[in-house]
């Protein structure tokens, strides 16, 4: 509950950014604003979030069995400073390709950095079993974030409207950097098979969660600059909706890390977490998509009654998506990250493929169709992994597949 809270906060920061931006500096700003966002995260998914999700594995491993996780620590951590200025580096001619201008741009890498550094925190302190401390941090950058961005828009600083969340996941990741679990380096294992748990969760986020970020990707370079932003106005509100599983996912990685049934959906309990997310995320997806006629033009006045049914379409494929995210993270926990991959791999490719084809010639529907599909695809894919799993033997900090 405190992690879902916690990721809420932020959620809830990052739609009202998108709807003060929209609505002082207007719909096109609005769609180059969440374009650079979606950006952000999926470049994070290249190192920073499996960094992420790897960290909380293996820090809770080595926290309930006593051992030291300082070589893990040292090891994640620079490959987080390195990935970050690279993919900070990348970012830049992306965003000006796009038409940005050079604050926008710089605002852009800014968020790159921060995000990462955000995402891997974050996943070292769940690791940690330390919810509240993530959810105390989570409503304190929040307030910042929001508080610095009225400064910008006072000052009319709109080419400085993305660095708001970049201070504020940055001053999250300095405040919840993992810091080791105090136990004697002599008691700690070494960190062999971290990094190739990581590279092949790399591969299983960008191909599931790459999906949802391309579909922004996708309105803002085959659509019009006005179409994009009336996109943005549905998708700001339907990726909120997301993180629910994406909270519940990093709760589970660490504490089902222990579990020898290789992340079996047999088990009457994983079942029923499962079938149970899917029903109460059905229920509270769907008052989204029937009120979205009601609160959508309140929202954004400008692009609301016209973005009504691009949401509605949306929401469904992002209940597909985030289902899928909660016997993903079983099976990640049980060090099956290679498994998740390779699985998520056709669910990209058709996906993706459908966005290239149908985008031009469908507009932002066909980046939504192409993201509902191979939504699916990724669906079936880890259920039908989680059913015929069979028991694993335990994996120690210095023993992954």
């Amino acid at each position: 509950m405190l992690a879902t809270v916690g990721i809420g906060v932020q959620g809830v920061a990052k739609l009202l950014v998108t709807v003060v931006v929209g609505r002082v500096f207007g719909t096109e700003t609005l769609g180059q604003t969440t374009a650079l966002l979606s950006l952000s995260v999926f470049v994070a998914l290249l190192w920073p979030n499996a960094a992420g999700n790897t960290a909380s594995r293996f820090l809770a491993i080595a926290l309930r069995g006593r051992r030291s996780d300082a070589a893990v620590n040292r090891l994640l951590g620079v490959s987080m400073l390195v990935s970050s200025v690279v993919l900070a580096a990348v970012t830049v001619p992306v965003a000006l390709a796009w038409g940005n201008g050079p604050g926008m741009a710089l605002g852009g890498a800014a968020v790159v950095v921060g995000y990462g550094l955000y995402c891997y925190a974050r996943g070292a302190q769940l690791g940690y079993d330390r919810a509240p401390r993530v959810a105390l941090w989570d409503s304190v950058t929040s307030v910042l974030a929001l508080g610095l961005l009225v400064v910008a828009c006072v000052a009319r600083l709109e080419p400085f409207v993305l660095l708001p969340l970049a201070i504020g996941y940055t001053v999250f990741a300095i405040a919840c950097w993992p810091r080791g679990n105090g136990l004697s380096p002599a008691s700690g294992e070494p960190a062999a098979g971290v990094l190739g748990f990581a590279a092949w969760n790399v591969l299983a986020v960008v191909t599931s969660n790459g999906l949802l970020q391309l579909t922004m990707i996708s309105a803002q370079v085959t659509s019009s600059a006005h179409d994009a932003g009336v996109y943005a106005a549905a998708f700001t509100l339907a990726t909120p909706a997301s993180m629910l599983g994406q909270a519940l996912g990093q709760v589970l990685v660490p504490a089902f890390a222990h579990r020898t049934d290789g992340g079996s959906l047999r088990s009457r309990g994983a079942l029923l977490l499962v079938v149970g997310f899917a029903a109460a995320s059905a229920v509270v997806f769907g008052l989204v998509a029937l009120l979205a006629g009601w609160f959508l033009p309140i929202v954004y006045p400008a692009e609301g009654a016209a973005a009504v049914a691009d949401l509605r379409y949306l929401m469904v494929a992002v209940w597909v998506f985030t289902v899928g995210l909660v016997p993903a993270a079983l099976l990640l926990a049980a060090g099956r990250s290679r498994q998740v991959a390779l699985a998520s791999v056709a669910g990209f490719v058709v996906g993706a493929g459908l966005m290239a084809v149908l985008g031009p010639i469908a507009g932002v529907a066909g980046g939504t169709t192409g993201f509902l599909v191979g939504s699916a695809v990724n669906l079936v894919a880890v259920v039908g992994l989680g059913v015929r799993t069979s028991a694993v033997p335990r994996q120690s900090v210095g023993n992954v597949a």
